[in-house]
């Protein structure tokens, strides 16, 4: 058994476990590499997309706050920020999905009532009993066991109080792995207002109108941008006396642009008290942030979002036809389109399943000389009948190096090969038994500093660090989830044998709620910024935006408008 056969079968495990648990969806290809310097479609055409990214709460005692929330509610700290009047530590919850939770104490001694907040958090679990359990052994306090619910289907549901009184609903989910905040709810004086202002002004869909009999109406507002919870807007109905004016809670709300939020809320009546601008909080590092308050006093806190997924791995190969025929024939992928750039024709291919990123193949048109076959990264694809995708692969003239085998119970039955395409790219083949036919799982690309590269896209462009895997005597890598698309996985080669890592044929697509912020992000973190954000004159995406950069390793990156951020009709 050779080296790969070995010590490959645990990185497979890995990325079952991570990428199964991640957000695969079909995303956009690329559409230019040259026309600087045209402009861009006027931002104020474009969908300002906005999302939850974070729900504070104030809280008496952050000791006491922090135990609840970690060992009771399973959450993980991830940062703390020193702020004028407070001290925020930030909590992302244990699946790291939905928005984070920020625990605000106050240093300024000016007395808050923590006690009276008329919302709430609602946590999407796995077993809702033993996290009831869980929470009340830390210091929360459980006033409705987790129980089936007639009225909603049987789900299970459950509620209670952590140590500042805030309300606490428990959800039985089977799609969690452990536990995950699906929503905050916060209480308004005037629900209809509170809906106008949070949907018209701010940018939220309404998703549903609930009418809890004797207790609350209350209104689930969703964001078109992937990733994080539902806000809950809260008015109760019971008679019970509450305060919905300025409690101590912050909404973070990361958009596209920043101004043209606040002067939205400024339109609408509401105080805009900072206007966005580069944050002087050492801990924010220069971020772009506003402040303003919505009718009751909450706090909304504007902030410049980037999110971003990898919607296209681009590789370049030797043979355009030969190898659009193994991908289709041996993969199962379907031809979407093909695109004339002035170097090179681009195929754009999708997975069988419809899943996961785009696969583009880049045939070069320009005589210049590219190795297409020292690649150091890999091709992972998930497949409903891994043994019959390896055939295919070979059918396809494509080899295998390891059979696709079942680990056992010890590594979950996990059914792991690999193989090489026609032009010696690695193709790693995992089972799954949910895939209707297979997928396009996750992209591997080679990096020559793993660490720094890690840094660069993970802490500078936000995708998530799902999984660090060290494959001893072969390599190490992070696996990166962005909010979509295929998984982003870093690799470094430790086995002594000589790697290309730099100006390799590759490309990364990668599709942004703002590709100008986003560039400008690469830039600051000084790597080299090729082309800005420009509207396409190409035939094919004529007026989108797209820009370029390239990572410290030469790995191209070509940044385009997400679908949430498309301008408006």
């Amino acid at each position: 058994m050779n080296t790969l056969s070995r010590h490959g079968l645990g990185l497979a495990l890995g990325l079952v476990t991570a990428l199964l648990s991640g957000c695969l969806s079909s995303g956009g290809g690329s559409d230019s590499d040259s026309q600087a310097g045209t402009p861009p479609p006027p931002a104020g055409t474009r969908e300002n997309s906005v999302y939850l990214q974070a729900a504070a709460i104030g809280v008496a005692d952050l000791n006491a706050a922090l135990k609840v929330y970690t060992e009771g509610l399973g959450m993980q700290e991830v940062n703390r920020i020193t702020r004028d009047d407070r001290i925020e530590v930030v909590l992302q919850s244990a699946d790291k999905r939905g928005s984070q939770v920020v625990l605000m104490s106050y240093t300024d001694g000016v007395g808050r009532n923590t006690q009276q907040n008329p919302g709430k958090l609602v946590f999407y679990v796995k077993d809702p009993a033993a996290f009831a359990t869980r929470f009340a052994l830390a210091g929360g306090r459980i006033t409705v066991p987790p129980a089936p619910q007639a009225s909603v289907g049987g789900i299970v549901v459950g509620f209670g109080r952590d140590q500042d009184n805030n309300l606490i609903e428990i959800t039985g989910s089977d799609n969690a792995v452990d536990s995950y905040l699906s929503a905050f709810g916060i209480g308004v004086s005037d629900l209809q207002a509170a809906r106008d202002f949070y949907v018209d002004t701010i940018g939220f869909t309404e998703d549903q109108f609930l009418q809890i009999p004797g207790q609350y109406d209350e209104y689930i507002l969703t964001s078109p941008v992937p990733g994080g919870s539902a806000l809950v807007l809260m008015h109760w109905t019971n008679a019970t006396p509450r305060n919905y004016t300025d409690n101590p809670v912050k909404l973070e709300l990361a958009v596209a642009q920043p101004q043209r939020l606040s002067d939205a809320i400024s339109a609408a009546g509401e105080t805009v008290s900072q206007a966005p601008a580069a944050s002087t909080d050492a801990d924010l590092n220069g971020a772009l942030v506003g402040y303003a308050t919505d009718a009751d006093g909450t706090l909304l806190e504007l902030r410049q979002s980037i999110r971003a997924y990898l919607s296209g791995a681009a590789i370049g190969v030797e043979n355009l036809e030969a190898a659009v025929d193994f991908y289709t024939g041996g993969l199962g992928m379907r031809e979407l389109g093909r695109r004339t750039r002035d170097n090179r024709e681009e195929v754009v291919l999708e997975s069988a399943d419809a899943r996961g990123s785009q696969i583009i193949l880049m045939g070069f048109t320009d005589g210049e000389t590219r190795n297409t076959r020292q690649n150091p990264g890999k091709l992972v694809f998930y497949a409903k009948d891994p043994t019959a995708f390896a055939q295919a692969v070979r059918d396809a003239g494509g080899l295998i190096l390891v059979e696709p085998v079942d680990q056992g119970p010890a590594l979950g039955n996990a059914v792991v090969g690999f193989g090489r395409d026609l032009d010696n790219n690695l193709i790693e083949i995992v089972g799954d038994s949910a895939a209707t036919e297979s997928y396009f799982g996750a992209f591997g690309i080679g990096v020559s500093d793993l660490a720094a590269a890690k840094a660069f896209y993970a802490d500078t462009l936000g995708f998530k660090v799902t999984l660090y895997l060290p494959i001893p005597g072969q390599y190490n890598e992070y696996i990166l989830q962005g909010y979509g698309g295929s998984a982003l996985v870093l690799m470094h080669w430790t086995n002594g044998s000589p790697r290309n890592y730099t100006d390799n044929p590759i490309k990364l697509e990668v599709a942004s709620a703002s590709p100008e912020a986003f560039l400008a992000a690469i830039e600051d973190a000084g790597e080299r910024v090729v082309q800005d954000a420009a509207a396409s004159e190409d035939i094919e995406r004529e007026g989108q935006v797209v820009g370029l950069a390239k990572d410290a390793d030469g790995t191209l990156l070509e940044v385009l408008l997400a679908p949430w951020g498309q301008p408006t009709p």
